[in-house]
């Protein structure tokens, strides 16, 4: 590698062992079931850098972006690395495909000589197709470009919104974040929405709900907590929350709805259809005598 020599073999740190070599942030990486670390040690061949390079692989790409994208705060910049890539001080992080690689160090010759080093890695890797589909649901005009993450631990501080694709939108004014929770079915939608609910029911008030809004929602506003507009539609939960006026997140959260519909009507009828022949093939009793 240009520039850079390996200073010894790297090490295979399985998921299991993680917190040997992290410690209290192996934690974080088990969220998203880590598989292992590969640790390589590299120095400048000019004798004025040093660089450690882990290449964190998961069982999917969805994962390796959720513990890639958790990471992206504080000033960072981003780089032209597919699948996603940014800058933090003395630090790269790269999420390519099912791997999430961190490179820390510096160099003399700057940031250009740790970007050497992850391009190098990057290439050997294969890509992920796209960022995970449930952010489609999201409105694209307003979100903030590569804002967008997937955390397994939380969503707006919340645990109970874990599990979560989540954007940052900029309609003017502070920003608002938006999720969505694809839950495991309607029940569990359901009690993800009425938690969240019962956040502001305890600690500031409840607004007016939104008229045609998904099957169920809310509209809610703290002093800390911000405004919040949350719906469900069918196992999936949505939710926003800002600082800016209420109505810019009820936008927000219509459009929503409306790209969720257009994108699951067609698996939510058929889903109908499949139920009533269920019933039909348990009810003797001719269609035309039932009630309707």
């Amino acid at each position: 590698m240009q520039g850079w020599q390996l200073e010894q073999d790297p090490i295979v740190i399985p998921g299991a062992r993680l917190a040997a070599y992290l410690d209290q942030d192996a934690q974080h990486f088990a969220h998203y079931e880590v598989v292992d670390v590969t640790v390589g040690k590299y120095t400048a061949t000019d004798g004025n850098g040093f660089a450690t390079v882990e290449i964190y692989r998961f069982p999917d790409f969805v994962k390796a972006f959720g513990a890639y994208s958790t990471r992206k705060e504080g000033p960072i910049a981003f780089v032209d690395v597919p699948n996603e890539a940014f800058e933090a001080r003395h630090s790269i992080h790269l999420w390519r495909g099912p791997f999430y690689v961190r490179t820390i160090g510096g160099s003399a010759a700057g940031t250009d000589a740790l970007r050497r080093i992850v391009l190098t890695v990057a290439d050997r890797m294969p890509t992920a197709p796209s960022k995970p589909a449930v952010l489609n649901f999201l409105p694209a005009t307003t979100r903030v470009p590569n804002s967008e993450r997937y955390s397994s631990e939380a969503g707006l501080g919340q645990p109970f919104l874990g599990n979560s694709f989540q954007a940052t939108f900029n309609t003017g004014g502070p920003p608002i974040e938006g999720l969505v929770i694809p839950a495991a079915n309607k029940v569990a939608a359901t009690k993800i929405l009425d938690a969240y609910r019962a956040l502001y029911v305890r600690n500031g008030k409840l607004l007016d709900s939104v008229p045609n809004l998904g099957e169920d929602n809310f509209t809610g506003e703290d002093k800390y907590l911000g405004r919040a507009v949350a719906f469900r539609i069918d196992r999936f939960v949505i939710a926003f929350n800002g600082y800016v006026d209420r109505q810019r997140i009820v936008d927000l959260a219509v459009q929503t709805d409306q790209r969720i519909l257009g994108s699951i009507r067609k698996q939510l009828v058929n889903a109908e259809k499949a139920a009533e022949n269920r019933n039909d093939q348990q009810d003797n009793t001719p269609a035309w005598a039932r009630p309707h």
